[in-house]
């Protein structure tokens, strides 16, 4: 099976703060937060692409634009069990999944950097 892999990156800065890190609240601290996606068409369109890369990229921008200069512990879904990286990936991919879909892409992959350094990659094809 072929499979076009379409990928698609944002950044925005956000402060969140772990409920318990080691058996203890975090103090409140900022990141440099970056999402990238992988979006997976198996078959390429009448003009020869598999997906609109700008259409891609609005939907990622329009996903995490509430995120944007916000306290992710406030976030209604991110801040529960706990703000982390793991749990930002998984929020975004619920809401990405259906709207890339109608796209005509399968949400592939969440990856999440909190700062340069730390990525965690939510997997979500078998």
């Amino acid at each position: 099976m072929r499979r076009w892999i379409i990928h698609s990156r944002t950044t925005f800065s956000a402060r969140h703060a772990l409920t318990s890190y080691r058996g203890s609240p975090e103090e409140s601290h900022r990141h440099l937060w970056e999402v990238a996606i992988r979006v997976g068409s198996e078959s390429l369109n009448a003009e020869g692409f598999a997906l609109d890369f700008h259409d891609v990229r609005r939907v990622l921008n329009e996903v995490t634009k509430p995120l944007r200069g916000s306290d992710l512990n406030l976030h209604p879904e991110i801040g529960r069990p706990t703000p982390s990286a793991e749990r930002v990936a998984e929020v975004l991919a619920e809401v990405l999944a259906p709207r890339l879909a109608a796209l005509g892409g399968e949400l592939l992959m969440v990856s999440v950097w909190e700062g340069p350094e730390n990525r965690v990659d939510l997997s979500l094809a078998p």
